[in-house]
């Protein structure tokens, strides 16, 4: 049964496609008809409203319509027409099962494999995290195309990767279900600290990162480490469930505030209702995901340019509560949620339903901290693409792990000569991010009116 005003997490990938025959003028389907509504629903509940300018094209294709009511701060409305709802969306991690990057300096460009996902093809051949990768497709990689190879990398049905080395790798095109929880281990005994990756938000991870908590409260880690690096984001339920099975909260405390425009109740959610939109089949309570958490007052998150999204509501909606110790680089900064309102159908006669995203709220936590459109500075800023080059995933010797350890002051981790693989290495600067770098947006039901 679903739930009202219950968050959700969602990702389109609808694909385009023009009308056969354009329908009379006025007619359900026609796109004065689709503009005209999407006129007023922008100016009911869009977060910018009152920056919309009156327009009189409303002949215009409604996606190009949508798009010039669009404030010019606005980098995340988005309108999509119904073609294909079952498609996910094409990325490296979910296609090929890696990702990378690009890292230029004055001198030099060089391509990095940044994950790797377990048990996928890459990983099964060799492939690792740090590789640096010299051509795709037989085509040799400098500054100016690895965008467009990767791309077209997409649409084939199998992506050749060479490494520095000259070994090939064949990678077949197929859907990978990458694992939420990467890994999750002690990285000291004294103090004992805990180690999770977290990939994304969603509750096919629930129950590995119950078993892993299970783990941390048996070896009793007085510690915590949560690697949000390359998470885009998600489930918002996902990541109350994460601040419920972690951090020494309860469940009726403000996950998140909503702030809208004056046309529109603003809301607030508890980490109890925001658990509350967890999907189909799963049926977890605030309090018995409390009884088994952790309760921690203290934790480090390890973030970069990446970390966008839930992940960073997580990060902002503990604050209030718990010394949320972040290492790294900036988040990416997406501080707003959006809804999805549907085109109904005396509005789009025979034609495909349009879906207008417009972002109608700014999200706060509790105490107001909010406004994050340039991303969650650290409180140290460490840059892992300085030392090179990049190790495993959770291992002790990774820049940001060693930043938090020497905080914690782990001295057995510290010992003279842990990091002697790990060099500093001249400025380089990420130029292209890989595919799979894509903030997942923040989904709400379509809110109450206020009341005037």
């Amino acid at each position: 049964m679903r739930k009202p005003q219950a968050l959700v997490l969602t990702i389109f990938s609808l694909i385009f496609s023009s009308c056969e025959k354009d329908p009379p003028l006025n007619e359900p389907g026609s796109n004065e008809t689709i503009n005209e509504w999407t006129m007023a629903q922008m100016r009911q509940y869009y977060y910018w409203n009152e920056k919309i300018t009156q327009k009189n094209d409303y002949q215009q294709a409604p996606d190009l319509f949508f798009k010039s009511l669009l404030f010019k701060d606005d980098h995340y409305s988005s309108i999509l027409q119904t073609l294909n709802s079952d498609t996910y969306g094409n990325t490296l991690t979910n296609t090929f099962g890696f990702d990378m990057v690009q890292l230029q300096n004055q001198s030099e460009t060089i391509q990095l494999v940044t994950q790797v996902v377990p048990f996928s093809e890459g990983d099964l051949m060799g492939l690792k995290r740090g590789d640096s990768i010299s051509h795709i497709n037989n085509e040799p990689t400098d500054h100016s195309n690895l965008k467009s190879l990767l791309s077209k990398s997409l649409l084939l049905p199998t992506m050749h990767l060479t490494r520095n080395d000259g070994k090939i790798f064949h990678l077949p095109s197929s859907y990978i279900s990458q694992p939420v929880l990467y890994t999750a281990k002690l990285i000291s005994s004294s103090p004992t600290v805990g180690y999770m990756f977290l990939s994304q938000f969603d509750f096919s991870g629930a129950y590995p990162l119950l078993e892993a908590v299970q783990n941390f409260k048996s070896q009793q880690v007085q510690e915590l480490i949560i690697d949000l690096r390359y998470n885009p984001g998600g489930q918002v339920a996902f990541a109350s469930f994460c601040a419920l099975l972690l951090a020494d909260i309860k469940e009726n405390d403000i996950f998140a505030k909503y702030q809208g425009n004056k046309n529109i109740k603003n809301r607030e959610d508890s980490f109890a209702t925001a658990l509350q939109g967890q999907p189909d089949g799963y049926s977890f309570s605030a309090k018995d995901v409390l009884k088994q958490g952790l309760h921690l007052k203290r934790i480090y998150m390890l973030t970069g340019s990446n970390t966008a999204s839930a992940a960073e509501m997580l990060i902002n909606g503990l604050k209030p509560y718990i010394d949320i110790i972040q290492v790294g680089d900036k988040t990416f900064g997406k501080d707003m949620a959006s809804t999805t309102i549907v085109t109904p159908e005396d509005i789009r006669g025979s034609e495909r339903a349009w879906h207008l995203i417009p972002m109608i709220y700014k999200i706060y936590n509790k105490v107001g901290q909010g406004d994050y459109s340039d991303g969650i500075a650290p409180s140290k800023v460490t840059d892992e693409f300085a030392f090179l080059p990049l190790v495993p995933i959770g291992d002790s010797r990774d820049p940001l792990i060693q930043e938090v350890l020497q905080t914690i002051n782990v001295k057995n981790i510290l010992a003279k000569g842990a990091v002697t693989t790990i060099e500093p290495t001249p400025t380089l600067k990420p130029k292209y991010i890989g595919s799979s770098y894509q903030e997942m947006p923040i989904v709400v039901n379509k809110p109450i009116k206020s009341e005037n």
